[in-house]
Order: structure tokens, then C-alpha cells, then sequence
């Protein structure tokens, strides 16, 4: 993707997630942000059955989808949940969504672009990249950001990754395809790959994809997102 893409690409995704916070609530009913991601809880709940305290790190992380669920799960914890995203907005809402859910004291939201993210080494217990990862410039950096994520992982800890391949956005009233503004589509085969290979020695904990749909507002006219998600959980176990 050239650089004018990419920049198209990053805009069209800014304004359509501002929009998105400015008119809807996180765990509310509406859209794809009124419950935390299934697999995201149970690998917490996982973790929890060997610790009491742990460090979670939730890379573009938005307005808490699935931030807030996992602070709620901890409190009365000495739990660190840090939660990163590109967006100022995101980040203002995450902080005024851990006042509104008493989870403050457990929630640090900074901003980052998760290709450039800074993440101390061997730091976290649990490493969600849900929805972030197909928005870096290249396969060399999602190498780059998926190798920071292995170091800055304790020994047992855990990665959630659901990134969208494949991706296709869909005019709704004409069904006419439009040139998706996505700045990694990847086919799902070569993620996987990448995944594969990237998290060789780790041990697998999930691996699947699902068909994904998604009204969105992003362009001229109503669209319909779709994309194959990939799923795919790891345990550091050495």
C-alpha cells in the first residue's frame, strides 16, 4: 500500500471510530461494542485459576470493550490493566468509562499506535490485540509488533489476537464493492501464517476464523463491512 493509501486508509478508520464514540456506549446494546469479546474473558478466567494479580496489556484498546469487563473481573486486586489506543478520543472515553465503572485505580490509558507501542519486557501476564493489528503499515511490522508482544510476556502468560483478513466493504444499497479502506488486508492463509511462525515453541490455545459483518458509516453511502476474523490465542510456555 502507498503511503497516500495508507494515510486515506488511517483517516477514513479515524473518523468512523470518533463517530462511533461520540454515539454509542461501550456494553450497551447497538453495535459490536455492547459486549467484551467471549474468548478475551475466558482466557482471563484461565489465568485466574494460578494467579490473584495480574498485569494485562490491551493493545488498541477504544473505549473499553473490552477493557472495562476485564478491570471489573479484577478488582479488589492488585491488577494493572493497561489499556492503548491511536485515537484521542478513545482514550478520553476509556478514562471516563473506568470512572463510571469504579475501575480507575486499575486502569492506565495512554496513547500509542500499537506499531510503535513501547512494552517493557517481561511485563504482562496477558496481551489482548483484538481488532488493531490490521491496521499497521506492513507484514514487517506486524512481525515487529507480534515480536515486542512475545518479550514483553511473563512466563505462562497469555496473547488474544483477532485480527480481520480477507476484508470487503460493500455498498448497501447497490451491493456494489468498494475499494476497501483497510491499511493490512491480508488473505487469511498468509496471517495465519505469519502466526504460525511468529509463535513457533509457543503452545496454541485457539485457532479459528469466523465470518464477520458490520454496518458501518464509513464512507459517502451506508457500507457493510466483512472480513474473515482470525482467533488466535497463545501460552508462553517457555
Amino acid at each position: 500500500m502507498s503511503q497516500a493509501n495508507f494515510d486515506e486508509a488511517r483517516r477514513a478508520e479515524a473518523n468512523y471510530h470518533k463517530e462511533l464514540y461520540e454515539d454509542n456506549e461501550i456494553l450497551e446494546p447497538g453495535t459490536w461494542m455492547s459486549k467484551p469479546i467471549p474468548l478475551v474473558m475466558e482466557l482471563l478466567d484461565r489465568l485466574l485459576l494460578h494467579k490473584t494479580d495480574v498485569n494485562v496489556l490491551d493493545l488498541g484498546c477504544g473505549a473499553g470493550r473490552n477493557t472495562i469487563p476485564i478491570a471489573i473481573a479484577l478488582k479488589n486486586t492488585s491488577s494493572k490493566v493497561v489499556g492503548l489506543d491511536l485515537l484521542d478520543e478513545a482514550v478520553a472515553k476509556l478514562r471516563e468509562n473506568a470512572q463510571e465503572y469504579g475501575v480507575s485505580d486499575l486502569i492506565e490509558a495512554d496513547k500509542s499506535d500499537a506499531e510503535r507501542a513501547e512494552i517493557r519486557e517481561d511485563a504482562y501476564d496477558y496481551i489482548i490485540a483484538c481488532g488493531c493489528l490490521e491496521h499497521v503499515s506492513s507484514e514487517e511490522a506486524l512481525v515487529q509488533v507480534l515480536e515486542r508482544m512475545k518479550r514483553g510476556t511473563k512466563l505462562g502468560g497469555i496473547h488474544c489476537i483477532e485480527m480481520n483478513t480477507n476484508v470487503q466493504e460493500i455498498e448497501t444499497d447497490t451491493g456494489r464493492e468498494l475499494q476497501p479502506l483497510i491499511e493490512l488486508n491480508l488473505p487469511t492463509e498468509r496471517a495465519f501464517s505469519i502466526l504460525e511462525e511468529t509463535y513457533r515453541g509457543w503452545n496454541v490455545l485457539e485457532y479459528r476464523t469466523k465470518l464477520q459483518s458490520i454496518d458501518e458509516e464509513k464512507y459517502d453511502k451506508p457500507s457493510q463491512f466483512r472480513a474473515q476474523s482470525i482467533i488466535f490465542a497463545v501460552q508462553k510456555n517457555q
